[in-house]
């Protein structure tokens, strides 16, 4: 009787770890958030004449949330990361303007998503530098379309170009009018005021009196990525910017 008891106990037994082995397996695999994405850009820029630089971070990827994302710097520096305008799945911050350029090194990258899951993303920002271009421009407020030409001078760093017309609260809002990749070769272009190509918000938005920005920015991308134009292999951005008047 004795072994009958001891033959069912281990029949009941391996019956119970088989159906755990089962349960473990048809569990649904954890999400670990693949398609994320994390930038650290050097942004220089021409201010009352001065020189200045300041870092700005961009991460995304599906269901990313801003609640417990950040990014932590080469000297320990911690950035808190928010939603950007561009919409749901990306985030960026920014630092504070100043006079020498971002540490090199590796930025470590913190992001929460919206199941909870944690991932950890770095870059490395390699310290290279780029000449700021100088812009200039002519309105012809009296065309119809109107025109605005827009000239600069070159940034022989660079790896093109891009072109924004924006409000002045420039960080926080989707831009009027954008050409995103520029051949490097060219140092003009024509926005026309008709919201065709390139303009991501009407053009009846446009207030009469109002300033906005032009802006031109000479991209580096990092040091064997291809030319693509895409924002998350930017290693350094001389922005050039200039007030308009926009005459209705």
């Amino acid at each position: 009787m004795k072994t009958i008891n001891k033959i069912l106990y281990l029949f009941i037994l391996t019956g119970l770890v088989t159906l755990t082995a089962c349960s473990t397996d048809d569990d649904e695999p954890v999400n670990t958030h693949d398609d994320a994405y994390a930038d650290v850009i050097a942004k220089k820029m021409k201010m009352m004449g001065n020189t200045k630089y300041v870092p700005v971070f961009f991460a995304g990827a599906e269901d990313i949330v801003e609640d417990g994302s950040s990014v932590k710097g080469p000297d320990g520096t911690v950035y808190d990361l928010h939603s950007f305008w561009a919409g749901d799945g990306i985030l960026t911050a920014g630092g504070t303007v100043g006079n020498t350029p971002p540490p090199a090194g590796t930025y470590t990258f913190t992001l929460k998503f919206s199941d909870g899951y944690v991932k950890t993303v770095t870059d490395v920002l390699e310290g290279a530098d780029t000449t700021v271009p100088m812009i200039s421009y002519v309105y012809h407020d009296d065309t119809t379309p109107q025109t605005i030409d827009v000239t600069w001078t070159a940034s022989p760093e660079a790896d093109f170009y891009c072109i924004k017309m924006t409000d002045l609260d420039m960080a926080n809002n989707k831009p009027y009018f954008k050409v995103p990749m520029i051949d490097k070769s060219q140092n003009s272009f024509t926005i026309t005021l008709d919201g065709s190509n390139g303009w991501m918000r009407p053009v009846s938005e446009l207030q009469n009196g109002t300033e906005y920005y032009i802006v031109i920015s000479a991209k580096k991308v990092e040091n064997g990525t291809p030319v693509t134009g895409a924002s998350k292999d930017f290693e350094i951005n001389g922005c050039s910017k200039t007030k308009i008047t926009y005459q209705q």
